[in-house]
């Protein structure tokens, strides 16, 4: 198993450089000179040698979550490189494998994925021009987008182009194959595909437990389910389509604002912040039945990637239970839901 595993990431410790290496895991993405020299200190003691890939940031500019441009905090500056490739050659704990880059998340814009294949490629052969070294794989990352738009009922509106990417995996696999075609010597390709896999597994449900009108005619849904459940919705002004499967059958027309059930104004499935700048990146209302009421349940789609694992007790909310549905049907808890003794279980007295 841990032959196949890449290890990423800005901020490893010590302790889990050393885990990794023990492991003998595929590579390490090597984030920095730093990290790069540790490496080889920890290899000299283990004695051992360490297999690395660099993480390298080309400048592609992607349309949201930049991470391919050096105002992140991410790997290696173009201009570093061929120094950090020599320095790597040179160190005797240290074993090459790759070239690693990641140009940002939810990726829909095929143009970064065509500059971004061609950027990695033109490197990947100054690489080899310069010092001899055939790498053994080239990273391109992840990004492969998600329609977070796609169901059968509601309309969208108001919702920014990269929530609806207009191609798919086939098209970016044959970008990045044209880019490739360039490359000076026999490597393997690796891209991980992340959000395009998990996204669509995960289904969020919630029941409406509050109603309220204000004078203006604005009508206000309040779910169970707030950003202690969906955080991307409030870090990420994230969206998610919203149905009402107890009224399934019945138009999805109606304009509501929905809210969770914190005490934080924020805690909405909109962008407030958005909106008092004029600049929102949500849609003010959801479309669901007129007759949406307290007791209905609504599902909130493609929540399966950035939702489960970044749950949270803010407010001192118990996180709820996540159930898988098998290709047979059949139904199993497969993380029970929080107690409230849950809350205080890692505290000392």
């Amino acid at each position: 198993m841990y032959k196949r595993q890449i290890f990423n990431g800005p901020g490893k410790t010590l302790n889990e450089l050393e885990n990794a290496i023990k492991l003998d895991i595929h590579c390490i993405n090597v984030d920095s000179f730093y990290e790069l020299k540790l490496l080889d200190s920890i290899a000299e003691r283990l004695k051992t040698k360490v297999k690395v890939s660099l993480r390298i940031v080309p400048e592609i500019i992607s349309p949201i979550l930049r991470t391919g441009i050096s105002t992140s905090k991410f790997g290696f500056e173009k201009n570093e490189i061929i120094k950090a490739y020599r320095l790597a050659l040179n160190l005797k704990g240290i074993e090459i494998k790759g070239i690693h880059a990641h140009f940002g998340s939810q990726i829909s814009d095929i143009n970064t994925w065509i500059n971004g294949s061609k950027a990695l490629v033109n490197i990947a052969n100054k690489i080899y021009d310069e010092l001899g070294l055939e790498l053994e794989h080239v990273n391109i990352g992840g990004g492969l987008p998600v329609d977070y738009t796609k169901n059968l009922v509601t309309t969208h509106y108001e919702i920014p182009e990269y929530f609806k990417p207009d191609f798919n995996e086939d098209d970016v696999a044959k970008v990045i194959a044209e880019s490739f075609k360039d490359l000076n010597f026999a490597s393997s390709l690796y891209i991980e595909p992340g959000r395009r896999i998990i996204a669509d597994s995960g289904i969020l449900l919630t029941r409406i437990v509050n109603f309220k009108e204000r004078s203006f005619n604005e009508k206000w849904l309040i779910v169970d389910a707030g950003f202690n459940v969906l955080l991307s919705s409030r870090v990420l002004q994230w969206y998610y389509p919203i149905l009402n499967i107890s009224k399934i059958s019945e138009k999805h027309d109606t304009a509501f604002r929905i809210g969770g059930p914190l005490c934080d104004a924020h805690d909405v499935y909109h962008d407030l912040e958005g909106e008092e700048k004029k600049k929102p990146k949500l849609p003010k209302h959801r479309f669901l039945p007129k007759s949406s009421s307290p007791g209905d349940l609504l599902a909130m789609l493609h929540v399966g990637a950035y939702g489960p694992e970044i749950m949270m007790n803010f407010n001192g909310m118990l996180k709820p239970p996540i159930v898988m549905i098998s290709k047979d049907s059949n139904v199993k808890i497969i993380r029970r839901g929080d107690r409230i003794e849950d809350l205080v279980m890692y505290e000392e007295f």
